[in-house]
């Protein structure tokens, strides 16, 4: 049985800061951060888990790295990637969800 959370899994859908912008006035300790589709080109705008709160865990989907070239970039800024089943596992895991776009 998968164990549920409070904390909200936050998906960053876009590049750019507004969409992560909107998406830091709402984290909280606890909380997840994904960005995944066009969001993944946000690793080239500097370390994005520095401007969050303490206590947010913060992934790029590898199969959105991978598309887009970004997967040297994604090795030399040490991200924490999640393929497609971490990802499941990760949903499964929080009872609220936000998308950024």
């Amino acid at each position: 049985m998968v164990s549920m959370t409070d904390n909200v899994l936050h998906l960053v859908l876009t590049a750019g800061e507004g969409s992560f912008a909107a998406c830091r006035k709402l984290c909280m300790a606890g909380d997840s951060v994904v960005f995944l589709d066009n969001g993944v080109r946000n690793l080239l705008l500097g370390e994005p888990g520095i401007q969050l709160p303490p206590g947010v865990a913060v992934f790029y989907s590898q199969p959105d790295i991978e598309a887009r070239g970004l997967a040297g970039a994604a090795q030399l800024a040490h991200v924490r990637n999640l393929s497609d089943a971490d990802f499941t596992d990760l949903l499964n895991r929080h009872r609220h969800c936000l998308s950024w776009k």
